[in-house]
């Protein structure tokens, strides 16, 4: 007799284990502060309570893996897919530099990633100036461009921030514009300064140049654009009938030195 309530005590301390363990799990996959289908979590063994160590000891036995193993194992093995994939990038990204002609350069210190974005892992860190080979703008990801670096004794392939890429001019001139700090070059003004006259509706190509040492950053319209080799800039705008507003501010060292605002109108 008592035998078979030992037995049956088992038998019913078996189940509640069983429910407990499972209601516990469904908290961890359904619900975490709340909200439902949050991302998994591994709980590290040394973590857990004594009833989550012994069932899962148990179920390990038995050759099956209990629910917080195989999270812990998804996770793990995600983690080492992710490392794979970006040791695969860093192999295709390596090689011999040769004699490839780098016709591009860094407009300021900036890095290199190894994918079009900034979340990705720095292959490297390029200087104002430091030479660069231009491939192509990424397809995924219009605000970086692939580019090649000399790294050492190799050259490295990744990603740049394409507002960071100017072409390097073969001569290495520069566009000076006097004593102003920010010139416009096309159009031409109707009134220096103030005012820009076009001959009909559509997109309008606005080139200038800044002073040399004076500007390195320059922002048209909150929008920032590429200071070139040689000083110049370009920037597009739709110019509709009812004419537009154009802000320029040219920075230094993060700070507003000069600042254009004028008006692109259409007809005379």
């Amino acid at each position: 007799m008592e035998k078979k309530i030992r037995l049956l005590t088992l038998n019913l301390l078996l189940v509640l284990i069983l429910v407990f363990v499972f209601n516990l799990n469904y908290v961890y996959a359904h619900k975490i502060d709340g909200k439902e289908h949050e991302p998994i979590t591994c709980k590290l063994p040394e973590d857990r309570n004594l009833i989550e160590k012994a069932w899962c000891k148990e179920q390990r036995r038995m050759h099956r893996l209990c629910k917080l193993d195989e999270w812990c194992t998804l996770i793990r093995l995600e983690k080492l897919e992710k490392e794979n994939e970006e040791n695969v990038e860093k192999l295709k990204g390596v090689g011999d530099c040769g004699d490839l002609p780098f016709n591009h350069k860094a407009s300021k210190k900036t890095k290199i990633y190894i994918k079009a974005s900034k979340d990705s892992k720095v292959v490297g860190e390029v200087k104002k100036g430091q030479k660069l080979l231009f491939y192509a703008v990424s397809t995924k990801n219009k605000n970086f461009s692939r580019v090649k670096i000399r790294k050492d004794d190799i050259c490295a392939e990744g990603y740049i921030e394409s507002k960071f890429l100017v072409k390097k001019d073969s001569e290495d001139t520069v566009v000076k514009v006097g004593p102003k700090l920010i010139e416009i070059n096309e159009p031409k003004w109707a009134k220096e300064g103030k005012l820009i006259l076009v001959d009909a509706e559509g997109t309008v190509s606005i080139s200038g140049a800044i002073q040399e040492g004076k500007i390195d950053q320059i922002i048209i319209n909150e929008e920032e654009e590429i200071i070139n080799g040689d000083n110049t800039f370009t920037y597009l705008l739709f110019v509709p009938n009812s004419g537009a507003e154009v802000r320029i501010v040219g920075n230094k060292n993060g700070k507003k030195v000069k600042e254009l605002i004028f008006t692109i109108k259409v007809g005379n």
